[in-house]
């Protein structure tokens, strides 16, 4: 009497020949049906994921390597129906990866053969581009979840290769409670999420570029370790968001943070460094603890004084007035845009010594991009126009900064919508990237005061509401 897997195998060899006919026979080497018990009958699944945002910016990973997936498995949780816990059944493969779409949000479609059970609800876990990773487990069925997850981790100590044969981003998401039966033949509701943090500079602003020539980054205190998966308690299912770090446990004879700064290099005439850093989360350091936080040292000529110099930036809250207030942490699936706005000054003459050191002269903004709010994009006739923000709220005057972004070949601009009813927004400097708001901060009236500054790119508009609101 055949095995099972005998069984199996026979199906895949007629199926191929099958598909071989219309010359659709997959490539994949990897059996499509799932690991485990195979008692039950199977259902062939096709899943639509979308993908985390991404830009029209080319410099080191373009749109598709960002959003590759070269491989996806789905891990099935059986969810029982007493307790609502969650316990690991088996693992199977996704075949058929193609992409649905050019436009943003990107989508992706694949197949995966799952077990059938009429009488059971399954929470699916998809994990993109960890397949050897999956591999060196052992995946023990009737495993807790989170405990089952807490164990698969990605592992970069180097530079992350943004090359031709680049390193594919690992990548999570996970589905509704579903019931694998004959009705279940699609599923679209999946948003998947990047396990990693994406971190670029920029000294493009008009007030830096004569003065400051970008030229090296270096990225100190990194994690060399990052969980693909987030903590279930710290994901917003509903915003498709994490709320907060999942900080892996590492064996303690192998480091999570490495200090020494990982080196970056400007490409030749750019002023700016893109899509060329990426890494793991990081929880947010206390205040004081200067020396433990993830952070960067970039360094540049300063032109007045003619030789390379070298300063600190950190990931920090500042308020309205630029005071620090607290370090922020690292969000997978976060892009964080330092944008100088400023050089005033001399730095140091090392990394280290820059490191070591919170001496200023480099006024720097950071605009915060969470790749999976979609809200405030606009999407129009295979084009779209995405911005990272559609307020600013402050009690005083000074300088705000507006990621912008779109796919539009003309580009984007920004105006005021009302010109004489908004005399005290002083200024608006588009850049590539970012827009410069300039604000007056006197004569704020008892009730305040606010107005509007319309993004426009060819038919798409986003508005950006500007309010100020007296002290006292």
């Amino acid at each position: 009497m055949k095995s099972h897997k005998t069984v199996y195998c026979f199906k895949c060899v007629i199926s191929c020949i099958f598909m071989a006919i219309w010359g659709a026979c997959s490539s994949s080497s990897e059996t499509p049906y799932p690991s485990g018990p195979t008692d039950e009958p199977v259902q062939s699944v096709t899943f639509t994921v979308r993908m985390p945002h991404a830009s029209p910016q080319v410099y080191a990973l373009d749109d598709d390597a960002e959003n590759d997936i070269q491989t996806i498995d789905v891990l099935a949780f059986r969810i029982d129906n007493y307790t609502s816990a969650e316990y690991y059944d088996y693992r199977a493969t996704g075949y058929n990866i193609t992409s649905t779409s050019s436009v943003i949000p990107y989508e992706k479609q694949f197949k995966v053969t799952l077990q059938k059970n009429d009488t059971a609800h399954y929470r699916l876990v998809f994990l993109a581009n960890v397949k050897d990773e999956l591999d060196a487990l052992s995946l023990a069925s009737g495993a807790q979840k989170e405990s089952l997850l807490a164990r698969i981790l990605s592992h970069n100590p180097a530079v992350w290769n943004v090359t031709s044969a680049y390193k594919p981003l690992p990548m999570w998401g996970q589905s509704a409670a579903v019931m694998v039966n004959d009705a279940l033949a699609t599923l679209s509701e999946i948003t998947l999420l990047r396990s990693v943090v994406s971190i670029e500079v920029y000294a493009d602003n008009a007030a830096v570029t004569p003065d400051f020539h970008l030229e090296d980054v270096y990225l100190y205190n990194r994690k060399v370790y990052g969980r693909v998966a987030p903590y279930e308690n710290y994901y917003n299912a509903t915003e498709k968001k994490v709320t907060a770090p999942t900080m892996p446990t590492v064996n303690m004879m192998l480091p999570l943070t490495v200090w020494t700064g990982q080196h970056y290099t400007v490409p030749s005439g750019q002023y700016k460094l893109t899509r060329t850093i990426y890494t793991y989360e990081a929880a947010a350091a206390a205040n004081g603890d200067d020396f433990v936080a993830t952070c960067l040292v970039v360094k540049g000529t300063y032109i007045p004084l003619g030789t390379p110099q070298y300063y600190r930036l950190d990931f920090e809250q500042r308020d309205n007035l630029g005071v620090f207030q607290e370090y922020r942490p690292l969000l997978r699936n976060h892009r964080y845009q330092f944008i100088i706005k400023r050089v005033t000054g001399d730095g140091h003459n090392t990394q280290d010594s820059a490191f070591f050191s919170k001496k200023g002269n480099l006024g720097v903004e950071i605009l915060d991009w969470n790749l999976a709010d979609m809200g405030n994009m606009v999407v129009k006739e295979m084009n779209w126009l995405n911005v990272n923000r559609t307020s600013i709220t402050t009690y005083s005057g000074g300088e705000f900064y507006v990621g912008v972004e779109t796919s539009h070949t003309g580009g984007w601009t920004a105006e005021l919508e009302n010109p004489a009813d908004v005399s005290w927004i002083r200024a608006i400097d588009c850049r590539n990237d970012y827009m410069q708001v300039t604000l007056y901060g006197y004569g704020i009236p008892v009730g305040g005061r606010e107005g509007n500054i319309v993004v426009r790119a060819g038919n798409m508009t986003k508005k950006i509401n500007v309010k100020q609101i007296p002290t006292s």
